[in-house]
């Protein structure tokens, strides 16, 4: 359908708005997530219990900020204290949260939000139409440093109107606004907030203790909106970095849950009585990135590209989970992937092809892993067989997990990555490849890139939006920058007694939001 004809009521009708639920016609849908644990609609949830969390991830950048969430470490911590205005469903759709409902204009430049009455901060103070506000615009004060303001660029302003609603006008239409405001950087917190060192939200847990790199303590916030949640007394959160140590811890009962599991710990996870695994198929990428900005030869990068043997990776490393990828952060489960594009396979003759053309003979290149990038060690070490192959002679240079995303990441020449996926990928690109976001670690810059990125957000026309991210994903896949050789499921494993999981390809453990609808049998 042409949207750039439809009638208000039809928009209303596509994009669920008039319902409260928008259901994003046209709008990618994100994975179909599998593997649940149990049937939580099944079961009866109970109350009571401590859980005791590890994950891969350490930093002592940890933070309660929402504006400087990096990792998955702040962004449970995050959802745990602090609420959005909505919140992304298993099926990449916005579903109500501190707001009950919105609509556009038909142009969908401006989205009023009403917004639950009754809400309370965790101090007892009531929610505000300003606090909201104020949530929403601090990521465009200059003085900010934000991993959003690339999201509120288009944000012109956001008003109060009677006792619950708030306007958002928007300097061109977005169709996927009340998803963008379900992402975790638009926590919601009180009107001035700077100080995130004792954080008050509206979330089902409150801080209790805070070691940054080291180690949060949650309990139960008394006073959350939702009857009867959250189901847990506290949920304490560590890091531990080596994915053997995780799963000795988990299958010792030392802790209930542990992020990312890799090698023979799956099978360790999966074959132990007391615990199970909890997979969400995902986009989830591990690349690895080119600074763009300094000695940067493309053909270096498409050399690389044909250096991976992508069915090799996903059955011998990811031990089948996960799926190949195609050099661009688009599954193929999206009605925006392009089809098109020739799969890139193992090539080693065009790898020296490009190599040749590269000039870069037996000089040395130096590629940055980390086993805080998750499987990028493993992958890294198949590359280095194919390189020695085709000539090129590629050194791996191991950096600490815990400095690696301020230190490494955007620093080194040539480095892993990996990139959570967002409800539609828009959201993904315009944080990560749009010339000078915080997150484009490549530093690359393409005006048309940049053009198409910031079209697909206002276009209604369905057509046209597909033939741009078609454009986009082939301007990736040809630039050199950056290869992608598979996506990654969240591979996560679990105490027996954890109920209430549900995949959501946003994140591990339910995206990231578990802790108001966990409990322990």
């Amino acid at each position: 359908m042409n949207f750039s004809k439809i009638s208000r009521r039809d928009f209303h009708t596509l994009f669920g708005t008039a319902m409260g639920t928008a259901v994003l016609g046209g709008i990618p849908v994100i994975a179909q997530a599998a593997g649940t644990t149990n049937s939580p609609s099944a079961m009866v949830p109970k109350k009571g219990g401590r859980v005791r969390l590890a994950l891969a991830q350490q930093s002592t950048n940890d933070t309660f900020d929402s504006a400087r969430f990096t990792n998955a470490n702040d962004y449970i911590r995050g959802s745990a204290v602090f609420n959005t205005l909505t919140r992304v469903d298993g099926s990449g759709q916005a579903q109500p949260e501190l707001a009950l409902s919105w609509e556009a204009n038909p142009s969908a430049t401006e989205w009023r939000f009403k917004i639950r009455k009754g809400v309370e901060f965790s101090d007892g103070q009531p929610l505000s139409l300003q606090d909201i506000a104020f949530s929403i615009m601090r990521h465009k004060n200059e003085g900010k440093a934000s991993s959003a303001k690339p999201l509120v660029a288009n944000i012109a302003a956001v008003t109060t109107e009677g006792d619950d609603t708030i306007l958002v006008r928007l300097a061109e239409a977005d169709v996927e606004l009340p998803v963008l405001l379900g992402l975790l950087q638009f926590c919601v917190v009180k009107d001035g907030t700077e100080d995130f060192s004792k954080p008050i939200g509206t979330g089902p847990f409150v801080m209790a203790e805070f070691q940054p790199g080291i180690r949060t303590v949650l309990t139960r916030n008394t006073n959350f909106w939702k009857d009867g949640q959250p189901y847990l007394d506290e949920i304490e959160m560590i890091s531990i970095t080596d994915a053997n140590a995780r799963v000795s811890a988990l299958l010792s009962g030392d802790i209930d849950m542990a992020a990312d599991l890799k090698g023979a710990g799956i099978d360790q996870v999966a074959a132990n009585p007391s615990t199970k695994i909890f997979e969400t198929p995902s986009t989830r990428y591990a690349g690895y990135q080119f600074d763009a900005a300094t000695n940067f030869d493309p053909n270096l990068g498409l050399a690389i590209a044909n250096m991976f043997d992508r069915p090799k990776i996903v059955e011998t490393v990811l031990k089948g989970h996960g799926s190949v990828a195609n050099d661009h952060p688009v599954g193929k489960m999206s009605p925006y992937y392009n089809a098109n594009l020739p799969q890139r396979e193992l090539d080693l003759d065009k790898a020296k092809h490009y190599l040749k053309k590269s000039g870069i003979g037996r000089t040395p290149l130096e590629l940055s892993v980390s086993d805080g990038v998750v499987y990028s060690v493993e992958i890294a070490q198949l590359l280095q067989r194919s390189a020695a192959q085709a000539g090129l002679n590629l050194t791996l240079r191991r950096e600490p997990s815990e400095s690696y995303w301020t230190a490494v990441a955007g620093k080194r020449r040539f480095f892993a990555t990996n990139f959570f996926p967002r409800p539609t990928p828009h959201l993904l690109l315009n944080v990560t490849w749009k010339s000078g976001s915080q997150w484009n670690f490549s530093h690359y810059g393409n005006p048309r890139l940049d053009s198409l990125i910031d079209g697909v957000r206002a276009t209604l026309d369905v057509d046209k939006r597909i033939a741009m991210y078609h454009e986009i994903q082939e301007i990736l896949h040809n630039c050199g920058a950056v290869t992608m050789p598979v996506f990654l499921s969240y591979l996560d494993g679990v105490s027996s007694r954890i109920q209430g999981l549900t995949p959501n390809q946003i994140g591990n453990f339910s995206g990231f939001r578990f802790s108001d609808q966990v409990w322990l049998s």
